[in-house]
């Protein structure tokens, strides 16, 4: 091999090494932690809170008073709900229906409920609990009209024609434990934003409202719940929790405990609620979740079982003063099969929030392919010795 020949080959080695190397450190960086925006500031009224209308109002900074939160988890980063930006560090407490978790059990679409108290202008968690609507064996399910029922609990589902999602949830069957996540409309009936299939059913729950009550049972949507020895009489319309285990295919509760609607403490008193519309706008006193409504009504064109936002002062144990009420629209579908089921999307109405910001465009270096010669080169060969 000729020097001239072996140096270009020598080069065009170094080079394309070099251009592996950049590749990977490029992919690399690529594929790294990518920065979070979940909420942006509202002009319009300046509170950093993508218009809400819980102001902070305590900018002291000593957490002293906070906000009654209750609603969909929408994204990370920090956490955000009704399009709150909550912080959140090690002296956060997070539980489950009750049972002590980490920060890692929050998952997109659970239903969430807490107290965030207010430090240098930004809203800080300094409670959450995730709250199943109900957990059991699914006792019915149609996948046509995509709906189930659990704990005698009707659930629907909105799959919106997504194929990888219906195909996920025909995997679920009649028999199945799952932990469902979703609020109640007017009729009772569960709208799932989140449906987690298990294999163990130790943790029978159900959380409610109470359409019925005496002395010795409760009704809870289409289950009548026997009142463990003990337990004090309550009435219709308080917010109630069961848990239990199944015995012989009857949900058989070990506690059954119960509150008013915004049990937050007494320290707080900002909130932020998300329901569904009873009624339409202008049909009459506003009734949301068990809570009275005043200071503010449904925006115009408001139906009923629109997903809305309210947002205001605590006036009692089962009213709110609202500063505003704004509608949230809402899309969940499937795209999970068996183990999890989970939203794909939710969509607050206003722009749907990045839960991860979009990975900034690289431009990345081409391959150095080697020059191929497309003649041989030339070679001085020996004339002949011409013959005597």
């Amino acid at each position: 091999m000729s020097r001239g020949l072996r140096n270009w080959l020598d080069v065009t080695t170094l080079r394309a090494c070099a251009a592996a190397v950049a590749l990977s450190l490029l992919a690399a960086c690529a594929t790294g932690p990518a920065p979070t925006t979940l909420a942006k500031a509202d002009p319009k009224n300046g509170d950093g809170l993508g218009g809400t209308g819980i102001l902070a109002s305590n900018t002291r900074g000593d957490g002293i008073g906070g906000t009654g939160i209750r609603g969909t988890i929408t994204g990370f980063g920090s956490i955000l709900v009704n399009g709150l930006k909550l912080d959140f560090d090690h002296k956060t407490t997070v539980v489950s229906d009750g049972k002590p978790v980490t920060l890692e059990a929050l998952r997109v679409g659970q239903v969430v409920q807490g107290v965030a108290r207010t430090d240098g202008g930004k809203l800080s968690l300094a409670s959450l609990e995730i709250q199943h609507a109900v957990s059991g064996p699914v006792s019915a399910i149609d996948h046509t009209t995509e709906t189930l029922t659990v704990l005698g609990q009707k659930v629907r589902l909105n799959l919106a024609g997504d194929s990888a999602a219906i195909a996920a949830f025909k995997t679920l069957q009649a028999g199945d434990i799952v932990n469902v996540s979703g609020l109640r409309q007017a009729d009772g009936t569960i709208v799932a934003t989140r449906v987690d299939q298990t294999d163990h059913d130790d943790r029978v729950i159900v959380r409610g409202t109470a359409t019925s009550a005496n002395a010795t049972t409760v009704r809870v949507g289409d289950i009548e719940i026997q009142m463990p020895a003990g337990t004090a009489p309550l009435q219709a319309g308080a917010r109630v929790f069961a848990q239990g285990r199944m015995i012989n295919g009857k949900f058989v509760p070990d506690v059954v405990s119960y509150g008013a609607p915004l049990a937050f403490g007494d320290d707080v008193k900002d909130v932020s609620i998300e329901a569904y519309a009873p009624g339409a706008a202008g049909a009459g006193p506003l009734v949301i979740d068990g809570v009275s409504v005043g200071g503010a009504a449904l925006p115009a064109g408001t139906v009923v079982n629109d997903r809305v936002i309210v947002t205001g002062q605590i006036a009692g144990p089962t009213s709110i003063t609202a500063t505003n009420i704004a509608t949230a629209r809402t899309v969940v579908t499937i795209n999970a099969a068996r183990g999890s089921v989970r939203p794909a999307a939710i969509r607050p109405e206003g722009g749907r929030p990045e839960r991860v910001a979009p990975r900034p465009k690289i431009e990345r270096p081409q391959a150095v392919k080697p020059e191929v010669p497309t003649s041989r080169p030339g070679v001085e060969r020996p004339q002949g010795v011409p013959m005597v």
